[in-house]
């Protein structure tokens, strides 16, 4: 993909411009892709929506498109350089992670 070259970091138009291979409506990833990409006026336009990380990656490493995904995700990928990842400025990609317990029982440990 031409990105893969690329020397400066995308803007958030050209990412919300470009079909991407994406994660289903309702994931946390596409989630935090779609919210992100809206503070700029867009949404991430679909490519193909897979079900599983690993179905996106697989289609992405096949040359099927770019893709969003965590970078915790791409471990292997990315150290292995059969994915490269472009900066994309302005975009907050980030994820809330929260610590959860049953109710009524004190966390231990």
């Amino acid at each position: 993909h031409p990105w893969a070259r690329r020397r400066t970091p995308l803007l958030p138009d050209e990412l919300a411009a470009t079909p991407l291979i994406l994660r289903e409506r309702g994931s946390g990833t596409r989630q935090v892709l779609d919210a992100a990409l809206a503070v700029h006026g867009g949404l991430a336009q679909p490519l193909l929506e897979l079900s599983s990380t690993t179905a996106v990656k697989g289609a992405a490493e096949s040359g099927a498109g770019p893709c969003v995904l965590s970078e915790l995700a791409l471990g292997e990928e990315l150290s292995s350089r059969r994915l490269v990842k472009i900066p994309v400025a302005g975009v907050r990609l980030r994820r809330q992670l929260r610590a959860v317990w049953p109710s009524g029982h004190r966390p231990t440990g």
